[in-house]
């Protein structure tokens, strides 16, 4: 992990969690409380997205969310019974546990993003498709061309008002360059 989340952090987000949230089953709120007041364990705990990739982890969703209400992830295998997801964590409280919650504008959450860590087994650029990935680049260069003609602009007005022909003929040529590089996009 490349940041610590402190055990503090994590008690004041599942604290805030449980009071504003409630979960699909009734055991997964157990569980919370459990990790909540249980420090050595809790410190094992990193709250990730794709929970799945994980060798340990579990996702426990938020009444309002399209997401099963319980699954624990071990090794490949998967269960949906939080008791044998309890009994897990409790008998391997030295194991790592990776924790997924799913509730809902949980991105607005500061309290969500505050203790979300990366996850060491699924880069979350592997799953932007490649629609979004052209898109951002377009975005980019396009930003980069908005930017060439924002310092372009008072440049030429500079060449006209000092009545350098030579230098405005020169910004002209790269102003019209950089509008035929606009109209590709």
């Amino acid at each position: 992990m490349s940041t610590k989340i402190s055990l503090e952090t994590k008690k004041e987000f599942l604290s805030w969690f449980l009071d504003y949230h409630q979960l699909k089953r009734r055991e997964a709120m157990w569980i919370l409380n459990y990790l909540m007041t249980h420090e050595t364990v809790l410190n094992k705990v990193h709250f990730v997205e794709a929970v799945r990739t994980t060798p340990r982890g579990m996702a426990l969703s938020a009444i309002g969310t399209e997401e099963e209400p319980f699954r624990f992830f071990k090794e490949g295998a998967v269960f949906e019974d939080p008791e044998q997801g309890f009994h897990e964590i409790r008998l391997n409280w030295a194991d790592q546990l990776y924790v997924e919650l799913f509730f809902n504008d949980q991105w607005k959450s500061p309290e969500y993003v505050a203790v979300l860590e990366d996850n060491p087994y699924h880069r979350w650029n592997d799953s932007v498709s490649d629609e979004v990935k052209q898109e951002v680049d377009e975005a980019l260069v396009k930003f980069d061309l908005e930017r060439k003609k924002a310092e372009l602009t008072p440049k030429i007005n500079e060449a006209l008002e000092e009545g350098n022909r030579a230098l405005f003929d020169e910004l002209s040529k790269e102003w019209n360059q950089l509008m035929v590089e606009f109209e590709k996009l």
